[in-house]
């Protein structure tokens, strides 16, 4: 047995930074805790009815996970994986000479060890911590929410800092390398103390192929060079052992065999707590197409360099991961929203990956859950609001990338659906920048394919816009003046591509996207609701990316302001006005706008407003006033959302969001997204259509098909259907910017 960018400033500089300093900084300190208010309390729990789902435990840019919460073999340790694993994971209890554990594991092939009823098993269920408790002990996992500081300048902890959405995370400072520790730790405390004899606690994986880690610690390591993780724990009483199953170590056949794990005897009438680092490790190259490695292995050789990092002062480590709750727990969200924000922070830091090319050029990579899309921009521009809060470098970093290699230039078809004759057209960026492990050649990605019509064809007017959005956002965030300067050019060939997208001739021009582009081939271009409905799926025509074509110029009108081009900035302010003018010729008697203006539909679609929420952002909330330059715009688009919530034609039986009145497949992360411009930027009262979505989407989430899942973005008659395993869910991290209830 086992023992033991508002263009209207004075200059280019103060255009930039004046309205960052000020502007919502009032709203993000009411949304987070000041110094006087950090104590160590944790708050009201969160945690939903359904307490049994997976969720990510993961490090930050190691593009790695320990999956965790639903019952069976049905997660564990995972490196650049798709989907939760199906390792058993135990975590008990000998007692009396009966094993019990929490039920996470395979009970038909584990038959030696009884698994604790649901029903006796309670969870608390937070940003950073997540924690199991039974009578006889408590398990807590804790993974980061932190921020990265600059790779290029890693003294500092905040490259600028001026806006209200930078500086969210509340844990303190970390260096890169204690930030990019690819671990995440575990505490097992044990109650014993009425127990009349000792009682053997562990904790063990069967991860395969699981072997000693021998580094005078205990602890075991699992899986074959160049992929590995480990367990380890600083408890000099703790026992490690390997063996063939768990069955067979707590009945003392230890030995060679996938269960690997750490042990600990608790004598009678006491009390035990035992810390453990769970960590992983990834060496040599990680991809193709364009060779790279993880930072992490900058600073970690292997398996044993992080496990050895890890163990030193565990109890500080563990302790340090309270502050990283706070960023959820002291916000005045309701419960549904804490948890919904919370799943999603987890499960988009279990899609980072932090690599390096050649020496030193940095790549920050967001996974597209299980279709591992690497950088999908239609996602980036939606992660925008989170990654600029945490770490606004990463932003930057994904802007130049995509300019330096994933832009390509296309015309436009002046006849659908034929690849002549051909317009004028322009820049534009593609939809991703590789599947994992492989880069696409620059200026192609893997999605898009030419000659098809939906899923997987072009995404060219909408790319476009993304990467102004995300740089009109980061622009007015950061203050980041270089930059700017630095890429007066891609503004200017932006403008001049969004313009032919409309048309090329500028008496014809009604500032809605009218052709295809010449990439589609025979196809049609679409936008990246893709798979939703009708009503959101082709690009030309439509309201929603005429909303985002509407912020695109707002922005580009600072942009070009601040760059010496008034001519430029001028036909951006009057496309703008244009898509006003047009998108108010086209609403219905019922009140709502269509969802396309050119093919004579009548769909009602919520995501016409969501575009709206960039030029809030970019420093133009007059743009997005009722009382401001397009007022009757907004006015409209008020009285929209108002209306297909109203009616219902945008609600779901059980009081949901539908994206499209004609579809029951709906997207978590837009909802999200979309409700934050109807509560905030729009000033609607529509909090009880909120918390009634909020409510439908946590039990969309956790119901017992979508539960193994983590947070899946999808979901299709209240049941996940894709999009899975997906980081787009940190939408939500703009409910901490509307002001405290």
């Amino acid at each position: 047995m086992i023992d033991s960018l508002k263009p209207r400033a004075t200059s280019r500089r103060t255009l930039l930074r004046s309205g960052a300093i000020g502007g919502l900084a009032a709203t993000l300190s009411g949304a987070l805790p000041k110094a006087a208010a950090r104590a160590a309390e944790r708050t009201a729990a969160y945690t939903p009815g359904n307490r049994f789902f997976n969720a990510h435990h993961a490090p930050i840019g190691a593009y790695s996970t320990f999956t965790l919460g639903y019952p069976g073999a049905s997660g564990g340790f995972g490196i650049e994986q798709k989907l939760p694993g199906t390792q058993s994971v135990f975590v008990g209890v000998l007692k009396d000479g009966v094993a019990h554990a929490l039920p996470f594991f395979d009970a038909a092939a584990e038959t030696g060890i009884t698994a604790y009823a649901q029903s006796d098993v309670s969870r608390d269920f937070r940003a950073s911590s997540d924690r199991f408790e039974t009578a006889d002990f408590s398990f807590t996992l804790f993974s980061p929410v932190r921020s990265v500081p600059d790779p290029n300048k890693p003294g500092l902890f905040s490259t600028l800092g001026h806006g209200p959405l930078t500086g969210l995370s509340t844990s303190g400072r970390h260096s890169i390398e204690d930030a990019l520790l690819p671990a995440i730790f575990a505490e097992l405390m044990v109650d014993n103390s009425k127990g009349s004899t000792a009682m053997t606690a562990a904790f063990a994986v069967s991860g395969g192929t699981a072997q000693q880690l021998g580094l005078g610690v205990p602890g075991v390591v699992f899986g074959a060079d160049p992929v590995r993780t480990a367990i380890v724990t600083d408890d000099r009483d703790a026992v490690s052992f390997t063996a063939a199953s768990m069955s067979a170590a707590l009945s003392g056949g230890t030995g060679a065999g996938p269960v690997g794990g750490i042990a600990v005897t608790v004598p009678a009438g006491t009390r035990k707590t035992i810390r453990f680092a769970l960590c992983f490790h990834h060496a040599g190259d990680v991809t193709t197409g364009r060779v790279t490695r993880y930072w992490y292995t900058r600073y970690y050789d292997d398996i044993r360099a992080v496990a050895l990092a890890a163990a030193q002062t565990l109890r500080q480590r563990v302790a340090s991961f309270a502050a990283d709750d706070r960023l959820v727990d002291q916000s005045s969200l309701s419960a549904n929203q804490k948890f919904l924000l919370a799943q999603a922070i987890r499960s988009y830091y279990g899609n980072t990956a932090f690599l390096y090319e050649g020496t030193s050029t940095p790549w920050w990579v967001v996974m597209e859950g299980q279709y591992q899309y690497m950088n999908t921009f239609d996602l980036t521009v939606d992660q925008l609001f989170f990654e600029l809060g945490m770490n606004p470098w990463t932003v930057k970093n994904e802007l130049d990338n995509f300019v330096s290699h994933y832009s390509y230039q296309s015309g436009t078809e002046l006849v659908a659906g034929s690849a002549t004759p051909t317009g004028p057209g322009g820049i534009s960026f593609t939809h991703d920048m590789g599947q994992w492990p492989a880069f696409s050649a620059d200026g192609s990605s893997n999605y898009e394919r030419s000659n098809v019509f939906g899923t997987f064809s072009f995404m060219t007017g909408e790319q476009l816009t993304n990467w102004l959005l995300i740089a009109g956002v980061y622009s007015f965030q950061t203050g980041d003046l270089a930059w700017v300067e630095r890429n007066a050019s891609i503004f200017s060939q932006a403008l001049t591509s969004l313009l032919n997208r409309d048309n090329g001739v500028a008496s014809a021009r009604d500032g809605i996207e009218s052709y295809n582009s010449t990439k589609t081939g025979t196809g049609e271009e679409i936008t990246t609701y893709d798979s939703v409905g009708a009503g959101l799926e082709e690009a030309v025509g439509n309201t929603y990316l005429a909303g985002k074509c509407f912020s695109a110029y707002v922005v580009l009108e600072g942009l070009l302001t601040v760059t010496g081009r008034p001519d430029l900035a001028l036909q951006a302010a009057q496309q703008a006005q244009r898509i006003g003018t047009t998108l108010l010729q086209h609403v219905t008697s019922q009140g709502f706008i269509t969802s396309n203006v050119y093919d004579g539909s009548s769909i009602a679609i919520i995501p016409v407003v969501e575009g709206l929420v960039y030029s809030y952002f970019a420093g133009r909330k007059d743009a997005v006033s009722a009382n401001g330059p397009h007022g009757a715009l907004i006015r409209a688009l008020k009285r929209h959302l108002t209306t297909v919530l109203d009616t219902g034609l945008c609600i779901t039986t059980d009081g949901g969001w539908k994206l499209d009145s004609q579809s029951d497949n709906t997207w978590l992360s837009k909802i999200f997204l979309n409700e934050f411009v109807g509560r905030q930027v729009l000033g609607l009262n529509i909090r009880a259509s909120t918390n009634n979505a909020d409510a439908a989407s946590v039990q969309w989430l956790t119901n017992a098909t979508s539960a193994k899942l983590a947070f899946s973005d999808q979901i299709i008659d209240g049941v996940a259907i894709g999009s899975e395993y997906y980081p787009r869910g940190v939408t939500a991290i703009l409910w901490l910017q509307e002001p405290r209830a």
